[in-house]
């Protein structure tokens, strides 16, 4: 049975926590804490991941996905490199609500691709629900996304949306593995 490590990055609020549970086949560890200030974004998420979360998925009988959710906070930007070791592939959701909340992910984005420059990603728009989100591209402009890098549209909290996301990551590590089979 083939295992993959699958990291699920971006900001805070971004919808990471809410991505690992509607996916996961397990009960989901998760480790949000209150919040005791408000954060700068204005919304009124009561809670922030603090470690990370994680959540299991069976995609196929012989493939197993981890779901591994860093936090968002620059504060705990220490573990990022912790729980990214090892990964196969990242999805780096961003909050696709307003242009202010994808220019908050630039920062990490650049972290991501400049510590994991390797590494398959997707990046995946969130909130594609709410009436006034940016569309793929306009965040493809703000984040400075590379042309080959898929940038695709995501409701966190549908199952659908989220199953089609993480195929979109597992087909870019396909195609990455194939090839550097290809080049060895």
């Amino acid at each position: 049975m083939k295992i993959l490590k699958i990291v699920i990055a971006g900001p805070y609020g971004a919808g990471k926590t809410t991505f690992v549970k509607t996916l996961s086949e397990v009960l989901p560890i998760e480790t949000d804490v209150a919040i005791t200030k408000a954060q700068p974004t204005g919304d009124d998420k009561r809670t922030t991941t603090v470690a990370f979360d994680y959540g299991r998925m069976k995609v196929r009988s012989d493939l197993v996905v981890h779901l591994f959710g860093v936090p968002g906070q620059e504060r705990f930007s220490f573990m990022w490199k912790i729980i990214a070791r090892g990964m196969h592939g990242y999805l780096f959701i961003v909050d696709g609500s307003s242009a202010d909340r994808v220019r908050d992910a630039v920062n990490m984005y650049m972290f991501f691709r400049e510590n994991f420059p390797d590494t398959p990603h997707v990046v995946a728009v969130n909130k594609q629900d709410l009436p006034n989100a940016l569309d793929v591209n306009s965040v493809r402009l703000l984040l400075k996304v590379p042309y080959y890098i898929k940038v695709i549209p995501l409701i966190a909290t549908s199952r659908k949306s989220a199953l089609f996301a993480l195929v979109e990551l597992l087909e870019a590590i396909r195609n990455y593995m194939i090839t550097q089979g290809s080049n060895q």
